[in-house]
């Protein structure tokens, strides 16, 4: 029986492979409060004997198995006991009574802990339906561990792929922006857990809301003719509601399409309207006001054609036409008039082409009712008196400008421009007008034009023509040709022994070591550039003569590589061996 002094002398010792610096490593802990010895299962045991507390003397290695018991693992989660069947009292040495075992804890732990995160902000949470998180106008996280055996030791976390920090208490994050948050934990012995992730987005940008107002004076003067709608966007978690109200009444929600302003009475009035995202930040309060024409007649102007607004300008092409019309709930129309620039009135019959000069005209207009009742009380002579019939279109008549422009070093034969492999030609546009929309092209005469994205690569050897065009926001267009040769070919390379050979040694020519090797080539478009050379591995040279000093009974492996004026290649190898 072995005495419960010797138990108690018994030694745990543990050998492990070394692990990198940045891993936790398989560990044991034992409890300072408790007593208790938490134990790695991945970890091995090896028990020794001694019959003082204080040192190993005796390494036990006798079993009958030993090749799973020196050292032996343990199997069981949680306690584990190393057992003496029968406890011997110490000072008779027999055993105690009543009888009982000796039983020493030794407590196995190989599993790793859970690991958990919480989001919050107590304001706004939203979840897409793409399953996206956003919060606003930040986040709170904090993170939980827990470990059943030897408990949580340390906790880690890494933001938006940093580096992993130890966890120490809730975070906050509140720059605007999509986040990463991974995490996870380790226990007392070094098991250590999956690492979790949780992908959101912090939103605390508030929506914009525009509002728009055809048929809209300089004095900021509307009428029933008048269309008032608004644009609103939320670039990041998405638009809630759009709200608005009309002077002192209550906000309503916008659901798209014209606001309704027809039950207002005529005069002054307010409108006020904001936006919030799904995260509720709010948009401030914007406000407008105007005055409400409800006079007969009504007049509105119709563009029919290409138009564009940019910069409160709005741009017609030499094709736009204006299109005049007048509404009198009562009465009727009698007549419109208009002016263009400085030209006198003249009656209005049908839609007009606009003066074929580019540059800003002036449209007035206006309308008699059957009782003569002109609108907004105008006469002819006292024109100044009416504001709220005067538009400004700027006529475009001409295209954008076009160029372009060679990336990357060119060559000229014969007053032909030859590009290769590494030139990109790059179109350029502008419109000091109505603006650029786009830049088109196509190659060799076809008929379908491709989108200007990026400078462009011709990938086809031969003689092309590229076509390019130029459209302005009225619908312009301008177009510009070039003829060039594509060479993507590298030069036919030749080489040439400056003496015979005078056998075949494993399938190879032998030379005599005295024998010169000879370099050529030619690039019938480009021309060639350069020829560089490598003998068995070596670094490469570039060829300026004929290549000698061939050693006696060596085997040569020579590569070279001749390279164009536009960058195009051709590689050759040539083996032989040289005899003495």
């Amino acid at each position: 029986m072995i005495s419960k002094k010797l138990v108690k002398a018994i030694a745990l010792a543990l050998i492990c492979s070394k692990a990198s610096a940045q891993t936790i490593k398989p560990k044991y802990y034992k409890d300072a409060n408790t007593g208790k010895l938490y134990w790695n299962k991945k970890l091995p045991v090896y028990i020794w004997v001694s019959t003082t507390p204080d040192k190993a003397e005796q390494l036990l290695t006798k079993s009958t198995n030993e090749q799973y018991s020196v050292p032996f693992y343990l199997d069981t989660e949680g306690v584990n006991y190393i057992r003496s069947k029968n406890a011997i009292d110490p000072v008779t040495k027999e055993p105690a009574k009543p009888l009982q075992e000796v039983m020493l804890e030794i407590y196995a732990d190989g599993v790793a802990p859970e690991t958990g995160a919480t989001l919050y902000n107590g304001f706004s949470k939203y979840v897409s339906k793409l399953g996206k998180t956003y919060f606003g106008p930040f986040v709170n996280f904090s993170i939980q561990a827990t470990d059943k055996t030897s408990g949580v030791e340390s906790v880690f976390y890494s933001v938006n792929e940093g580096p992993f920090e130890i966890y120490k208490g809730e975070q906050k994050l509140s720059k605007q922006g999509n986040y990463v948050l991974k995490y996870f934990s380790s226990d007392r012995v070094g098991n250590v857990g999956k690492v979790q992730s949780q992908e959101f987005i912090v939103d605390n940008t508030s929506p914009e809301t525009k509002l728009t107002i055809n048929g809209y004076a300089d004095d900021k003067v509307v009428s029933f003719s008048s269309k008032m709608y608004l644009t609103m966007g939320d670039s990041i978690s998405g638009l809630k509601q759009t709200l608005y109200k009309f002077d002192n009444g209550k906000f309503v929600a916008y659901n798209g399409g014209t606001i309704p302003f027809t039950n207002l009475t005529e005069g002054k009035h307010t409108l006020t309207f904001y936006s919030t995202d799904n995260v509720n930040n709010y948009e401030k309060e914007q406000s407008v006001e105007f005055f409400l024409d409800k006079s007969s007649p009504l007049m509105a102007a119709d563009i029919l054609g290409d138009r564009f607004l940019a910069n409160n300008i709005i741009y017609f092409s030499g094709r736009t036409k204006l299109k005049l019309t007048a509404i009198d709930n009562k009465v009727g129309v009698k007549e419109i008039k208009y002016a263009i620039d400085d030209q006198p009135f003249t009656s209005y019959s049908n839609p007009f082409y606009l003066p074929s000069v580019s540059g800003i005209h002036e449209i007035k207009y206006y309308s008699v009712d059957k009782l003569n009742n002109k609108t907004n009380g105008i006469t002819e002579k006292g024109y100044e008196e009416f504001k709220h019939n005067v538009s400004k279109v700027y006529v475009d008549l001409t295209g954008p400008i076009l160029n372009h422009e060679i990336i990357g070093d060119k060559v000229i034969r014969k007053d032909t421009l030859l590009l290769g492999p590494n030139n990109f030609i790059k179109l350029l546009a502008n419109d000091p007008e109505s603006g650029l929309q786009k830049v088109t092209y196509s190659f060799d005469k076809e008929l379908i034009e491709s989108d200007y994205l990026s400078p462009i690569k011709m990938t086809k050897s031969g003689f092309h023509t590229l076509e390019y065009f130029g459209y302005d926001n009225v619908n312009n267009r301008n177009i510009k040709s070039f003829f060039f040769l594509s060479d993507v070919e590298g030069p036919e390379l030749f080489h040439f022994f400056t003496v015979g050979s005078i056998s075949r040694k494993q399938g190879l020519e032998v030379y005599p070591s005295s024998v010169g090797f000879t370099l050529a080539g030619t690039d019938t478009l480009a021309g060639l550039k350069s020829i560089y050379y490598s003998i068995n591995g070596q670094a490469q040279k570039l060829y300026s003569s004929t290549i000698t000093g061939f050693k006696p009974n060596t085997k040569y492996t020579i590569k070279f590589t001749g390279t164009d004026y536009l960058g195009n290649q051709a590689s050759k190898e040539v083996s032989f061996q040289t005899g003495k």
